[in-house]
């Protein structure tokens, strides 16, 4: 298969574009080499494996697109479905300019748009494994939970190697319908998460759940579905629908790290923000109040060193 272009708007960093990737995607793969950022991730295409490698590329001032290069494959993939669901993860559509208006007028929010210039978000391709990595992330260092998540793909997921490289991708539902909690154990979280996953799992598996057909409707249905589940509450579904959809929802009180993020970069203080206080401040970004906590989250995780 052809390498294939996706035009990108301005502005777009992408060393901190793919390197936020592995916030919310741990088994992603993001690399840089003279100068080049490049990210692998390899991913299930109807019923065949494909390892894809996105290649940032800028041409003057103005244009950037992201090269797609098929690097491996397992099984025929399908070159129509391979653009769909790597134009999906890719996001071009996404328009923050109003957004970066907005944050000129805010001396807040100003300070952490300008470290974060060019910021943008790759997406999953699946809603249910955006739901298992942000369970597992639930009240736990992000760190753990990246490890969790590495060691879940590389034990029950998929694989390709490229190259003398091993690449990952997390159980579908079907596989981790088939796992109980003895196998879980090894992810480090507790039991009762354990049990959410693969509750989960076994109503995806057999039908009852139906998250996939729910990845591009429109967000107050996804939100609806997700909080209706056991152990899903508002940071989840968030995180979720961030992570699918490209659905920014403002996560409130229950992110402890947005809190701390908030605190130094708000109101130059240590700890954690009082929520009232915090979520005070966000109301003055209106629509864009959960756009606005994934820029001051991501500018904490790099500044952190947390991925």
């Amino acid at each position: 298969m052809h390498p294939f272009i996706i035009p990108l708007p301005q502005p777009y960093d992408f060393l901190r574009t793919f390197g936020a990737a592995a916030a919310y995607y741990a088994p992603g793969d993001t690399r840089v080499e003279d100068g080049i950022v490049r990210y692998r991730r390899l991913l299930r295409v109807g019923d065949a494996l494909a390892l894809v490698e996105l290649e940032g590329v800028r041409e003057g001032e103005a244009d950037a697109h992201m090269l797609v290069r098929l690097l491996a494959s397992r099984g025929e993939v399908d070159p129509e479905a391979l653009q769909r669901e790597v134009g999906h993860i890719a996001y071009p559509s996404h328009d923050l300019t109003p957004f970066y208006f907005l944050a000129e007028e805010h001396p807040y929010l100003r300070e952490t748009v300008m470290v974060m210039w060019g910021l943008r978000l790759l997406r999953c391709i699946s809603v249910f494994e955006a739901l298992m990595v942000t369970i597992i992330e639930q009240q736990i260092s992000l760190r753990s939970a990246q490890r969790a998540e590495r060691w879940l793909a590389a034990t029950y997921g998929d694989r390709l190697s490229y190259r003398g490289e091993d690449y990952f991708v997390l159980p579908g539902a079907a596989r981790m319908a088939s796992l109980d909690v003895e196998a879980l154990t090894p992810l480090k979280i507790t039991f009762i998460r354990m049990n959410r996953l693969l509750e989960i799992a076994r109503a995806e598996a057999d039908g009852s759940l139906g998250l996939e057909l729910l990845r591009d409707t429109e967000p107050e249905t996804l939100y609806h579905a997700l909080v209706s589940l056991k152990g899903v509450g508002h940071w989840t579904a968030a995180w979720t629908m961030t992570r699918a959809q490209g659905t920014f929802l403002y996560l409130g009180g229950a992110d402890v790290a947005l809190r701390a993020a908030v605190n130094q970069y708000f109101f130059g203080e240590t700890g954690r923000a009082d929520i009232a206080r915090m979520d005070e401040a966000f109301a003055q970004f209106g629509e864009h109040a959960g756009l606005a906590a994934y820029y001051v989250i991501l500018r904490w995780a790099f500044e952190k060193s947390a991925f």
